[in-house]
């Protein structure tokens, strides 16, 4: 019986083994079976899939920027050329730890607080790129300290690249312009896959005007890299096309001659053959190194601390009251319109009043200037002659006559953000400060002040109209660009030439002519060179508004930001002219002390030193 049990037991035992094992061999053939079709999903079914994967873990395509095309004067002299730069660039994507990569950077060499902090405001504002500068303008030593520590760190890398360089720092740094980080802004106007992985742009001038022309075709080159995303080897490329070169119409030697003739001030000065409308030289200041901007931003930060809004171009977009500079023009109005001839005389007084009003609108002489007619009154810069010539002649009649010159639009010079100004109107008053149009905003519109503002810009081109006797040109700083005029140019050409008498534009001529070669004009005695034919008008603009109860002011106690602007346009010869000029020096005193010698001082350089080089 014992014996039957055990023989059970064993066969019960093997049965339950067979059975595993059975169980076992299923589960192995199914696993297996999965095994396989797995590799052939895997080898065969995937195989384009995972192939590709793996070239792209091995392959990687760069993007290269092209090199931006250089600016030059008309001369050829470089204004705006590429340079070597080395800068430190940490990836995001890649970086496992930032604090540990700086810090280990801070090891080998010194980054300033505000590098760390600038870096950390890009992480936050320039979400959109992957790698992010920490350090630019590298040393040859730097460069190599962290080379020497980028094995330890994903994500770091030293980039080489081209930057731009300026070589005439300050002198074109308004006309110029300059390039700088692609920020949000730009991003919402830029073509967004043009300027993938690029990381600058023109920003002002002609680097933001002309960024089309000077930005070329990107290229791209295809490189192995290792599990560590170094680059191994190079396999491929295509090479980026440089961006097109631009030559303005500035001559450099005349711009830095009215840089030096500048500095100090606040303000801007134009200089433009007015036959051509090429501009010879645009200098606003103060100014900045725009190289700064760019290679040492701490440096650049401390400067505009400093100086009164150096990055505003104020040739441009400065809005000035012109003062006795557009005197001139109301004379021409009122030729035109035979409300004055040029032998009508006046009592000149000390002031004018309106018949209904009890204020004094003073003239800027307390004595006034007795019995004047047109001539005297632009030479002398009489304010009542033209107090009585703008209530004749109805601020309707002026504001027409002044859209002839522009005033109140752009001129269209080839710059970015160039300002309107305003030309006053009671339709303009009624919008824009809510009250209705007065006689005696009328009368001071006529001396140009009130709410009467120009820029520069403006002022030089009608001043060249005044030159060219009715011919406009449309300035220009892109030495190979025509300006063509549209019909409503060519309609306000037709006015100026053709109904305006020609005795009228030699009236004027002549009386400019006087104010800087005659004893009593208002630029006589400060143009100590008479050469040249040098026809010009001066102009003082208040800033604030004088009492009535005197007729001077206490200057000795005023604070400069409440002296007068000082301002002149000229132009020479005077027969055939071949330069127009426009000065504005902010806070100074009167036209005729400051603005009026250093442009006739300019217009003299250029005739006398530059143009025999022609």
């Amino acid at each position: 019986m014992r014996k039957s049990f055990l023989d059970l037991s064993r066969v019960s035992s093997e049965k339950l083994l067979h059975r595993r094992l059975h169980i076992l061999i299923i589960i192995f053939s199914i696993l297996t079976v999965l095994l396989i079709v797995r590799l052939y999903f895997l080898q065969v079914v995937s195989f384009d899939h995972f192939d590709t994967l793996s070239e792209t873990n091995r392959i990687k395509y760069i993007e290269t920027p092209p090199r931006r095309g250089i600016i030059y004067d008309r001369n050829n002299t470089v204004l705006a050329d590429n340079s070597s730069l080395y800068s430190i660039e940490i990836n995001i994507k890649d970086a496992k730890n930032i604090k540990k990569i700086i810090s280990g950077i801070q090891k080998e060499i010194s980054l300033s607080k505000q590098e760390i902090e600038s870096f950390y405001n890009k992480k936050l504002n320039y979400s959109h790129r992957n790698s992010l500068i920490l350090k630019t303008n590298l040393t040859d030593v730097e460069v190599a300290k962290v080379l020497s520590i980028r094995y330890k760190y994903d994500g770091l890398d030293v980039t080489a690249s081209l930057l731009r360089k300026y070589p005439y720092k300050e002198v074109t740094s308004h006309v110029i312009g300059n390039i700088g980080y692609i920020d949000t802004n730009d991003l919402a106007s830029i073509d967004k896959k043009k300027y993938k992985s690029i990381k600058y742009i023109g920003k002002t001038g002609i680097e933001k005007y002309y960024e089309n022309i000077l930005f070329g075709q990107k290229g791209y080159k295809t490189v192995e890299i290792n599990a560590k995303g170094r680059q191994i080897r190079d396999i491929s490329e295509k090479r980026s096309i440089p961006g097109n070169d631009v030559h303005l119409t500035i001559d450099i030697k005349l711009q830095k001659y009215m840089y030096s003739k500048l500095m100090g001030y606040s303000g801007s000065s134009i200089a433009m053959d007015p036959k051509t409308g090429e501009i010879l030289g645009m200098i606003s200041v103060p100014a900045i190194d725009p190289n700064k901007r760019l290679r040492n931003y701490n440096s650049y930060n401390n400067e505009i601390k400093k100086l009164k809004s150096p990055m505003f171009n104020r040739a441009i977009n400065g809005l000035y009251s012109p003062g006795s500079t557009i005197k001139p023009l109301i004379a021409l109005n009122g030729l035109q319109n035979k409300i004055i001839k040029p032998e009508t005389e006046f009592y000149a007084g000390p002031f004018f009043k309106l018949p209904s009003s009890t204020r004094r609108y003073r003239d800027w002489k307390p004595e006034g200037h007795g019995v004047v007619n047109l001539e005297k009154a632009i030479v002398q810069s009489c304010d009542v002659y033209f107090y009585m010539l703008a209530k004749n002649l109805g601020i309707n009649e002026i504001s027409s006559f002044f859209r002839k010159f522009s005033f109140g639009q752009r001129t269209g010079i080839d710059m970015p953000f160039e300002s309107k100004g305003v030309l006053p109107s009671p339709k303009w008053k009624l919008k824009n400060v809510g009250n209705k149009w007065t006689e005696g905003d009328t009368v001071i519109t006529g001396i140009g002040q009130g709410y009467f503002l120009t820029t520069p810009i403006q002022l030089l081109y009608a001043a060249s109209i005044i030159a060219n006797k009715g011919l406009i040109v449309i300035p220009k700083l892109n030495k190979n660009i025509g300006r063509e005029k549209d019909e409503k140019l060519l309609e306000k050409e037709n006015f100026l030439k053709n109904d305006i008498d020609d005795d009228w534009w030699e009236v004027i001529n002549e009386s400019m002519y006087k104010v800087v070669n005659e004893k009593n004009g208002t630029a006589f005695w400060t143009t100590k060179n008479k050469k040249n034919n040098i026809s010009g008008k001066t102009g003082t603009v208040q800033v604030y508004s004088l009492s009535q109860e005197t007729d001077e002011r206490e200057k000795e106690n005023l604070p400069d930001h409440l002296k007068d602007h000082s301002l002149y346009i000229g132009f020479a010869p005077k027969d055939d002219p071949k330069i127009v000029i426009i000065t504005v020096l902010e806070n100074v005193g009167s036209g005729s002390k400051y603005a009026a010698p250093i442009s006739n001082e300019i217009i003299n350089y250029y005739l006398d030193e530059i143009r025999k080089e022609y």
